[in-house]
């Protein structure tokens, strides 16, 4: 007697119960071959088997690419999940050259077609980008593109594209790699995971102080300086600029340095934003080393507004020249516990700015002033932290109330249960009065314009 066991085979259960919009983007091109398209449709099924149900919040849309996108189900228009996974047994194999590039734009313009609402009402837009070939166009360009329109970008494909989908994802948390058909089905909890856990790009609750510093150099030219400075009054939308929670400022170098207005000067948002528009060019010579002292000595001092204990960075812009001098100023920001990104503009990366940018991920190279609107988020990422490879380290350090130092006239910090205590100088004396302890959201105390060494017993 023969006895036949049928086993069938099911998805794990899982839910995708958050509000987003997902399209999948799937390489159909002859790099990927016939097989490793077939995998990845398989697991793009067996993820929606898994996690979409009738009461879903979830909204999908599959594409397949090689020379051209071809819209298989736009997003959200199908009857039911059977429908949707029937529609994926009809995309077609196409071959062909791998275009990658050029389906990421396509995708940023049209792929969420009417789905695309704006503000509050608008979900989460999610691309995920299924490959297992290196593009034969450029990706850094049109990937960030993609995340300036605030698309979350995630990328699964073989470990030969790993480089390169952790360029197109701007994160190296952003990407899954698989080795062959089992791995990859078994990554659908961890892609689950990601669509409902990513937060949207921004530091609106966290505590920070920011100075952006601007290349005003005859090498820069005025129209390129007034690029900078709408790049980075874009950027600071994405702050809640105000004494409590993110204090900004800004220095601008050139035949001169010069504090357009320091971290403490505007404590709104909106007067940030018209003092940046208002600062000025200056033409010259510029030296990069001589404006990061001036930050170090005249900006990112408690007597000018930095707050003790508070995470800080200098986000420098320039255009490559006069960068000569800076690697020991830059290290000497870092040392005090301030971090440094550098923005080269250029077509050409001297080799002046990597020695200034010090670690590699302190380093954003923008081939040209009207593509800096296209690293928004890779720099947001890097200031706060984020899961972008341009990680703001200092952030994750314990918080220290003596960087910078709160103590004058060459007193000693000294940490002490939770506050801190100015050890003086011959000549000096201190406390001089109480301290004023004020809640910092997300980093405990700091004790600002406490214990300095102020006071002088020698008359």
């Amino acid at each position: 007697m023969t006895v036949c066991i049928t086993v069938i085979l099911t998805a794990p259960k899982l839910s995708l119960e958050c509000r987003i919009d997902v399209f999948f983007l799937l390489d159909s091109s002859a790099g990927t071959t016939l097989e490793g398209f077939r995998r990845a449709k398989a697991f793009v099924k067996r993820f929606l088997q898994a996690v979409l149900s009738e009461d879903s919040r979830a909204r999908v849309g599959v594409a397949s690419y090689s020379r051209n996108l071809m819209v298989a189900v736009p997003v959200g228009e199908y009857q039911d999940v059977p429908d949707l996974v029937r529609s994926l047994d009809s995309v077609p194999f196409s071959g062909g050259p791998t275009l990658t590039g050029s389906a990421l734009l396509q995708v940023a313009e049209h792929g969420f077609g009417s789905a695309s609402r704006t503000g509050q009402d608008r979900p989460r837009r999610v691309v995920v980008l299924l490959t297992e070939s290196h593009s034969q166009d450029g990706v850094a360009g049109p990937a960030a593109h993609a995340r300036a329109r605030e698309l979350l970008l995630l990328g699964v494909g073989s470990e030969i594209v790993q480089a390169e989908l952790e360029i197109i994802t701007g994160s190296l948390k952003h990407v899954m790699v698989y080795t062959d058909l089992q791995d990859l089905l078994s990554q659908i909890p961890e892609l689950q995971k990601r669509l409902c856990s990513q937060p949207r790009p921004g530091c609106q609750a966290q505590s920070l102080d920011l100075v952006f510093l601007l290349d005003a150099s005859a090498s820069v030219g005025p129209e390129n300086f007034a690029q900078m400075q709408t790049f980075i009054r874009k950027c600071t939308l994405r702050f809640d600029v105000n004494p409590d929670v993110t204090q900004v400022g800004l220095v601008v170098y050139g035949s001169q340095v010069q504090t357009a207005f320091g971290l403490d000067t505007h404590p709104t948002r909106a007067a940030v934003l018209r003092a940046m528009s208002q600062a000025p060019y200056l033409g010259g010579v510029g030296s990069a080393g001589t404006a990061l002292l001036h930050i170090d000595d005249k900006v990112m001092t408690v007597q000018r507004g930095a707050r003790p204990g508070v995470p800080k960075a200098v986000v420098m812009l320039t255009g490559g020249s006069g960068a000569e001098d800076a690697t020991v100023p830059a290290q000497k920001l870092r040392d005090n516990g301030i971090s440094v990104l550098v923005v080269s503009v250029g077509a050409v990366l001297r080799e002046a700015v990597r020695r200034l940018a010090g670690p590699r991920d302190a380093l954003i190279h923008v081939a040209a002033y009207s593509d800096l609107r296209y690293h928004q988020d890779m720099l947001i990422e890097w200031i706060c932290r984020g899961l972008g490879t341009f990680s703001f380290a200092e952030a994750k350090r314990p918080v220290n109330l003596c960087k910078p130092s709160p103590c004058m006239n060459e007193g000693t910090c000294v940490l002490k249960n939770g506050s801190y205590r100015c050890e003086c100088q011959g000549g000096w004396e201190g406390p001089h009065y109480q301290a004023e302890i004020k809640t910092t959201p997300g980093y405990g105390f700091s004790a600002l314009g406490a214990y300095q060494c102020a006071t002088s017993s020698g008359g």
